[in-house]
């Protein structure tokens, strides 16, 4: 599979800056503790804890994407996170995830000027 970072047949003058918003990672990461640890009642409160952070977390990140693609944006799923990309700079784009209402909290993004193929392999 190609990555997004090949891309091709664009217009070459804006770069391409890329979105990525975190889903979730393996259950390790997301309770504190799990791997190893017996199972008790303190440990399910936090598998239940994850599970209501995690229902908030995907909600909002289908929010997020929601709003980036009716601005334009294409994205692809990878293994942890939705990525989304479009040709523009990196000021406007920061400018434009303000306009939306997306804390750079909430995401992770990069600018990238050096690009050949398109994206994922289509």
């Amino acid at each position: 599979m190609a990555t997004f970072w090949s891309m091709s047949d664009t217009s070459g003058d804006k770069p391409l800056v890329s979105v990525s918003v975190f889903l979730f990672g393996k259950p390790a990461w997301e309770i504190d503790e799990l791997e190893g640890s017996r199972v008790n009642l303190e440990l399910l409160s936090a598998i239940a804890s994850c599970g209501e952070e995690l229902n908030r977390r995907l909600t909002r990140a289908a929010e997020l994407g929601k709003k980036l693609i009716t601005k334009g944006w294409e994205g692809y799923g990878l293994l942890y996170e939705i990525e989304f990309y479009k040709e523009v700079t990196l000021k406007d784009a920061e400018e434009e995830l303000k306009v939306l209402g997306i804390e750079s909290d909430e995401v992770s993004m990069r600018e990238e000027t050096d690009y050949e193929g398109e994206p994922y392999g289509e």
